[in-house]
């Protein structure tokens, strides 16, 4: 079994930093979304405004999933899924933000929110 060289930790050490520096990145400079995009099977099922507060159902293959809007930000509530990663994911407000529940296939997506949404004379 050979042993790390000062170089691969560098190498190491430099790939830990430039992720880190991603991550930062992709937080400061994500913007606020004013849309949630609610996908069940691959396919959109609901387009809602986050500025408005409210509390809804969807229906996946295996039940209902309950989710919230309120203040800018959405979260599952509750969910049939065993594990129910989906509900420990909390709130999300940022347009790079998603909530997946892997067994019941819904899916949460933000957007909006920006410039990137914006049609400029080149996407026109």
């Amino acid at each position: 079994m050979s042993s790390l060289t000062s170089l691969d930790k560098l190498l190491i050490v430099t790939l830990i930093i430039i992720a880190l520096a991603g991550f930062i990145f992709i937080g400061y400079f994500s913007e606020e979304a004013d849309t949630a995009i609610v996908n069940v099977d691959g396919k959109e099922a609901l387009r809602l405004p986050l500025n408005k507060n409210r509390i809804f159902s969807v229906e996946g293959p295996l039940g209902i999933t309950d989710i919230e809007i309120k203040d800018g930000s959405i979260r599952v509530i509750n969910s049939v899924c065993d594990k129910k990663i989906c509900v420990k994911t909390g709130w999300i407000h940022k347009s790079h933000q998603h909530i997946l529940c892997v067994p019941n296939h819904i899916a949460i997506y933000l957007s909006g929110g920006g410039k990137r949404e914006k049609i400029d004379g080149i996407t026109e």
